[in-house]
């Protein structure tokens, strides 16, 4: 007992540099970054009150908010009257939130680890649950919610080995978080092993798939980006670079330069996974190649090399308007991003060594012959070479990342039973 009175208080001295940090990255203006505004106050627990809403969502940005779009959407089918309050920590979640989910739900951002923030935040708010988008865990949320009888589950959970190995170093501190957890989705059964092994009881931990797979996308804005791809540049061969990081889009942009040796039409298109490096980005391409920015309504001309998909919102579409897919963040230590998009509209893919962050997906793409991996530049240059020259190479890889995402649905069905079963019974 003294030794989690003492662990809970270590925690919330070391939060208080965090909350500095935190509120720098958060808030301090950058180009190109989507402001809070006055709605900053939610952090702290402050603005306008929800009353008591049936499930309380957190999901933290952009990736978490895409993933639990079906499990809303299905929640509300079958519950239409229950009133949901999803909180992001991003002001980009939020738009995401806005765009795919509209009125349906209520929209907070998501209060500070701070007593006083949680504290207030529950106590104006009184939600009947708290769902938890993956691994977002933050002490004081669980010691408040169960000191206010509000269950806690984990949906659509990771846990790799590397995590679990660091969570063991601090056993105490790990038995505090999973204990105050009444149920965990882990992903898989690897996941729900390594939750175990760190102090989850292993009655309330189910492996239910990764509700990933389970996109809701919409044929219609798909076939439309498809017709805009045909009416500007008709059947260029098209790279799409997703969202890179600092260093990568050099790579990038070498990787097609090498290519257009023998691809003389080849169109590169860069997603920056940051909005603030929107205007970096431009200023590298500008020396090296033709291109255009698709914020500005550029179009993209026979003689256009790259362009530079500087918007928020419309990866589907850009991806609906490209042949095979590079991933970024798998060039440097970030872990990667996710695969799914690009493979449920049948795009092979090939990534840089580190996607660390999506190993379980990246694994049965990689079996199933859709995904590439390699640190040598020179043989992803080889592979590119080989799908955009081989119609039959690259139609099997294409149905191939299609199959793999068809194949590993209905997390959400499961998901979704599991987190009403005992609010119903």
């Amino acid at each position: 007992m003294i030794k989690r009175l003492l662990i809970g208080v270590l925690y919330n001295l070391l939060l208080i540099p965090g909350l500095v940090f935190a509120c720098y990255k958060l808030y301090w203006p950058r180009e190109g970054k989507t402001p809070f505004g006055k709605r900053a106050l939610e952090h702290f627990g402050l603005g306008k009150r929800v009353s008591r809403p049936d499930v309380w969502l957190h999901a933290v940005s952009v990736g978490e908010v895409i993933a639990c779009v079906p499990l809303v959407n299905k929640l509300l089918e079958e519950h239409p009257n229950w009133q949901v309050l999803v909180t992001t920590t991003t002001a980009t979640g939020a738009q995401e939130v806005t765009r795919r989910l509209g009125d349906k739900v209520m929209h907070r951002y998501s209060p500070f680890d701070l007593l006083p923030c949680i504290g207030l935040f529950l106590l104006k708010n009184k939600p009947k649950q708290l769902w938890i988008m993956e691994t977002e865990l933050w002490l004081n949320w669980l010691l408040l919610c169960r000191a206010l009888g509000i269950p806690v589950k984990l949906i659509n959970a990771r846990l790799s080995a590397r995590s679990a190995n660091r969570y063991q170093r601090f056993a105490s501190f790990a038995q505090m978080l999973l204990s105050r957890l009444s149920w965990i989705g882990a992903q898989y059964e690897h996941d729900r092993d390594n939750f175990i092994r760190c102090g989850a009881a292993p009655d309330r931990v189910q492996a239910t798939g990764s509700i990933k797979y389970d996109l809701d996308l919409d044929p219609q804005r798909i076939e439309k980006a498809r017709q805009e791809r045909r009416a500007q540049w008709h059947e260029r061969k098209t790279l799409i670079a997703i969202s890179t990081h600092r260093g990568e889009d050099q790579i990038m942009l070498d990787i097609a330069a090498k290519l257009r040796a023998t691809l003389s039409d080849l169109l590169l298109i860069i997603v920056p996974r940051h909005p603030e490096r929107f205007d970096e980005v431009a200023d590298l391409i500008a020396p090296q190649a033709s291109f255009a920015r698709r914020s500005q309504n550029q179009p993209v001309e026979a003689n256009t090399q790259v362009y530079l998909a500087d918007t928020m919102g419309e990866l589907l579409d850009l991806l609906a308007m490209s042949d095979i897919a590079i991933m970024g963040g798998t060039f440097s230590q970030i872990g990667g991003h996710n695969y799914l998009e690009p493979a449920a509209l049948g795009l092979p893919c090939v990534s840089g060594p580190f996607d660390f962050n999506f190993q379980e997906i990246s694994s049965q793409l990689k079996q199933a012959k859709a995904l590439v991996l390699s640190e040598n530049i020179d043989e992803l240059i080889a592979q590119l070479t080989l799908w955009f020259n081989d119609s039959q190479c690259y139609h099997a890889a294409s149905q191939a990342a299609l199959h793999t995402v068809q194949a590993n649905q209905g997390a959400t069905a499961r998901t979704l039973h599991a987190l009403v079963f005992d609010m119903e019974s």
